[in-house]
Protein backbone atom coordinates (compact mmCIF):
# COMPACT_ATOMS: atom_id res chain seq x y z
CA UNK A 1 0.00 0.00 0.00
CA UNK A 2 1.38 3.41 -0.95
CA UNK A 3 1.57 6.30 1.45
CA UNK A 4 2.50 9.95 1.98
CA UNK A 5 4.77 10.51 4.96
CA UNK A 6 7.17 12.91 6.64
CA UNK A 7 10.83 11.97 6.33
CA UNK A 8 14.12 13.51 7.48
CA UNK A 9 17.62 13.64 6.06
CA UNK A 10 19.40 14.43 9.28
CA UNK A 11 17.42 17.38 10.64
CA UNK A 12 16.01 18.49 7.25
CA UNK A 13 12.35 17.51 6.70
CA UNK A 14 10.65 16.54 3.47
CA UNK A 15 7.42 14.97 2.27
CA UNK A 16 7.61 11.63 0.48
CA UNK A 17 5.01 9.79 -1.58
CA UNK A 18 5.74 6.20 -2.49
CA UNK A 19 3.10 6.50 -5.22
CA UNK A 20 5.31 8.84 -7.25
CA UNK A 21 7.10 5.95 -8.96
CA UNK A 22 3.79 5.22 -10.71
CA UNK A 23 3.05 8.88 -11.44
CA UNK A 24 -0.13 9.54 -13.42
CA UNK A 25 -0.12 13.32 -13.01
CA UNK A 26 -0.20 15.59 -16.06
CA UNK A 27 2.87 17.28 -14.54
CA UNK A 28 4.73 13.98 -14.78
CA UNK A 29 4.35 13.80 -18.56
CA UNK A 30 7.69 14.06 -20.35
CA UNK A 31 8.04 14.49 -24.10
CA UNK A 32 11.78 15.07 -23.83
CA UNK A 33 14.62 12.53 -23.82
CA UNK A 34 14.64 12.29 -20.00
CA UNK A 35 11.78 9.90 -19.29
CA UNK A 36 10.09 9.01 -16.01
CA UNK A 37 11.29 12.27 -14.47
CA UNK A 38 8.01 12.76 -12.62
CA UNK A 39 7.40 16.37 -11.61
CA UNK A 40 11.12 17.23 -11.79
CA UNK A 41 10.79 19.71 -14.65
CA UNK A 42 11.53 22.54 -12.18
CA UNK A 43 14.88 24.35 -12.40
CA UNK A 44 15.92 24.49 -8.72
CA UNK A 45 16.69 27.80 -7.04
CA UNK A 46 19.05 27.23 -4.10
CA UNK A 47 18.58 29.83 -1.37
CA UNK A 48 21.02 30.85 1.32
CA UNK A 49 19.58 28.22 3.66
CA UNK A 50 20.53 25.34 1.33
CA UNK A 51 23.85 26.99 0.52
CA UNK A 52 24.60 27.35 4.24
CA UNK A 53 23.83 23.65 4.80
CA UNK A 54 26.16 22.71 1.96
CA UNK A 55 28.91 25.00 3.24
CA UNK A 56 29.22 23.17 6.56
CA UNK A 57 30.36 19.68 5.46
CA UNK A 58 32.66 18.08 2.92
CA UNK A 59 29.71 16.22 1.40
CA UNK A 60 27.81 19.47 1.17
CA UNK A 61 30.72 21.28 -0.49
CA UNK A 62 30.99 18.47 -3.04
CA UNK A 63 27.26 18.77 -3.73
CA UNK A 64 27.63 22.53 -4.18
CA UNK A 65 30.51 21.93 -6.58
CA UNK A 66 28.26 19.66 -8.68
CA UNK A 67 25.64 22.40 -8.77
CA UNK A 68 28.14 25.08 -9.74
CA UNK A 69 29.62 22.92 -12.52
CA UNK A 70 26.22 22.40 -14.12
CA UNK A 71 26.40 24.23 -17.50
CA UNK A 72 23.09 25.99 -16.89
CA UNK A 73 23.84 27.25 -13.39
CA UNK A 74 23.69 31.01 -12.78
CA UNK A 75 25.08 32.51 -9.57
CA UNK A 76 23.26 35.55 -8.21
CA UNK A 77 24.16 37.70 -5.21
CA UNK A 78 22.12 35.69 -2.70
CA UNK A 79 20.96 32.53 -4.48
CA UNK A 80 21.97 30.04 -7.16
CA UNK A 81 19.68 29.05 -10.04
CA UNK A 82 20.45 25.74 -11.75
CA UNK A 83 18.82 25.61 -15.17
CA UNK A 84 18.50 22.22 -16.82
CA UNK A 85 17.43 20.49 -19.99
CA UNK A 86 14.95 22.02 -22.46
CA UNK A 87 14.04 20.41 -25.78
CA UNK A 88 13.21 23.59 -27.69
CA UNK A 89 12.93 21.87 -31.05
CA UNK A 90 10.49 19.35 -29.64
CA UNK A 91 8.51 22.12 -27.95
CA UNK A 92 8.33 24.24 -31.12
CA UNK A 93 7.18 21.21 -33.12
CA UNK A 94 4.56 20.38 -30.50
CA UNK A 95 3.18 23.92 -30.57
CA UNK A 96 3.07 23.98 -34.38
CA UNK A 97 1.02 20.79 -34.25
CA UNK A 98 -1.48 22.45 -31.95
CA UNK A 99 -0.17 21.84 -28.42
CA UNK A 100 -3.11 19.67 -27.43
CA UNK A 101 -3.23 20.23 -23.69
CA UNK A 102 -5.07 22.63 -21.38
CA UNK A 103 -1.95 23.27 -19.28
CA UNK A 104 -0.92 26.92 -19.65
CA UNK A 105 2.86 26.35 -19.46
CA UNK A 106 3.45 23.63 -22.04
CA UNK A 107 7.25 23.96 -21.77
CA UNK A 108 7.02 21.72 -18.70
CA UNK A 109 6.66 18.67 -20.95
CA UNK A 110 10.02 19.41 -22.55
CA UNK A 111 12.05 20.44 -19.48
CA UNK A 112 13.95 18.50 -16.83
CA UNK A 113 15.92 19.42 -13.73
CA UNK A 114 19.67 19.06 -14.35
CA UNK A 115 19.97 16.72 -11.37
CA UNK A 116 17.19 14.25 -12.18
CA UNK A 117 18.09 10.86 -13.63
CA UNK A 118 15.64 8.99 -15.84
CA UNK A 119 13.80 6.19 -13.98
CA UNK A 120 15.74 7.03 -10.80
CA UNK A 121 14.82 10.49 -9.53
CA UNK A 122 16.85 13.23 -7.88
CA UNK A 123 20.60 12.61 -7.60
CA UNK A 124 21.11 15.27 -4.89
CA UNK A 125 20.89 14.34 -1.19
CA UNK A 126 17.50 15.45 0.25
CA UNK A 127 19.31 17.58 2.85
CA UNK A 128 20.57 19.90 0.12
CA UNK A 129 17.49 20.04 -2.10
CA UNK A 130 15.35 23.15 -2.31
CA UNK A 131 12.19 23.84 -0.32
CA UNK A 132 10.12 23.31 -3.48
CA UNK A 133 11.76 19.96 -4.21
CA UNK A 134 11.33 18.62 -0.68
CA UNK A 135 7.71 19.70 -0.18
CA UNK A 136 6.03 19.68 -3.59
CA UNK A 137 2.86 17.63 -3.93
CA UNK A 138 0.89 17.60 -7.17
CA UNK A 139 -2.83 18.39 -7.30
CA UNK A 140 -3.65 14.79 -8.18
CA UNK A 141 -1.98 13.60 -5.00
CA UNK A 142 -3.51 16.29 -2.79
CA UNK A 143 -6.97 15.74 -4.21
CA UNK A 144 -6.93 11.95 -4.13
CA UNK A 145 -9.76 10.28 -2.25
CA UNK A 146 -7.45 8.53 0.23
CA UNK A 147 -5.47 11.69 1.07
CA UNK A 148 -8.45 13.83 2.08
CA UNK A 149 -8.54 12.73 5.72
CA UNK A 150 -5.01 13.88 6.56
CA UNK A 151 -3.74 16.17 3.82
CA UNK A 152 -4.84 19.45 5.46
CA UNK A 153 -2.38 18.93 8.32
CA UNK A 154 0.42 18.33 5.83
CA UNK A 155 -0.43 21.51 3.91
CA UNK A 156 -0.69 23.58 7.09
CA UNK A 157 2.69 22.45 8.41
CA UNK A 158 4.25 23.04 5.01
CA UNK A 159 3.00 26.65 5.07
CA UNK A 160 4.38 27.19 8.57
CA UNK A 161 7.75 25.78 7.57
CA UNK A 162 7.80 27.97 4.44
CA UNK A 163 7.22 31.12 6.56
CA UNK A 164 10.06 30.15 8.89
CA UNK A 165 12.25 29.35 5.89
CA UNK A 166 11.65 32.80 4.36
CA UNK A 167 12.40 34.49 7.69
CA UNK A 168 15.68 32.60 8.16
CA UNK A 169 16.74 33.26 4.60
CA UNK A 170 16.11 36.99 5.05
CA UNK A 171 18.20 36.97 8.23
CA UNK A 172 21.14 35.30 6.46
CA UNK A 173 20.97 37.82 3.63
CA UNK A 174 20.98 40.64 6.17
CA UNK A 175 24.13 39.30 7.84
CA UNK A 176 25.90 39.00 4.49
CA UNK A 177 24.93 42.52 3.48
CA UNK A 178 26.28 43.87 6.77
CA UNK A 179 29.62 42.19 6.02
CA UNK A 180 29.64 43.33 2.39
CA UNK A 181 29.58 39.75 1.11
CA UNK A 182 27.66 38.04 -1.68
CA UNK A 183 28.01 35.00 -3.92
CA UNK A 184 29.02 36.92 -7.04
CA UNK A 185 31.79 39.13 -5.67
CA UNK A 186 33.24 36.75 -3.08
CA UNK A 187 31.73 33.27 -3.17
CA UNK A 188 34.39 31.62 -0.96
CA UNK A 189 34.26 34.37 1.65
CA UNK A 190 30.47 34.08 1.65
CA UNK A 191 30.59 30.29 2.03
CA UNK A 192 33.10 30.51 4.88
CA UNK A 193 30.93 33.00 6.77
CA UNK A 194 27.79 30.93 6.21
CA UNK A 195 29.65 27.89 7.56
CA UNK A 196 30.47 29.80 10.74
CA UNK A 197 26.90 30.98 11.40
CA UNK A 198 25.01 28.54 13.66
CA UNK A 199 21.93 27.02 12.03
CA UNK A 200 18.51 27.57 13.55
CA UNK A 201 16.95 24.08 13.46
CA UNK A 202 13.21 23.96 12.83
CA UNK A 203 11.37 21.45 15.01
CA UNK A 204 8.97 19.96 12.49
CA UNK A 205 6.00 18.30 14.24
CA UNK A 206 5.31 14.61 13.84
CA UNK A 207 2.75 13.73 11.17
CA UNK A 208 0.92 10.46 10.79
CA UNK A 209 1.35 8.75 7.39
CA UNK A 210 -1.50 8.97 4.90
CA UNK A 211 -2.17 5.57 3.33
CA UNK A 212 -3.20 5.42 -0.32
CA UNK A 213 -4.58 2.76 -2.64
CA UNK A 214 -2.43 -0.35 -2.91
CA UNK A 215 0.24 -0.32 -5.61
CA UNK A 216 2.41 -3.40 -6.32
CA UNK A 217 5.41 -1.28 -7.31
CA UNK A 218 6.31 1.46 -4.85
CA UNK A 219 9.45 3.33 -3.98
CA UNK A 220 10.17 6.56 -2.13
CA UNK A 221 10.56 9.75 -4.16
Amino acid sequence: MDKIYLDFDGYVPRYVSTACINCSSVMGTSFCSIKDRGCCYYYPKFSLIEIQRMSKTLKGRKTLDIILKNPGTIVYHFYIHAKGFFDKQGYDRYMRDGGFCEVEDKTMFFRACPFVKSSYGCTLPPKYRTLVCNFFMCNELIGSRDAKNGIDRYLTERERYARWYKWENTNLEGILRERGLNLIDNIYGTLNLLAEIPEDIYEFPKLQPIYLDYSPHSRGA
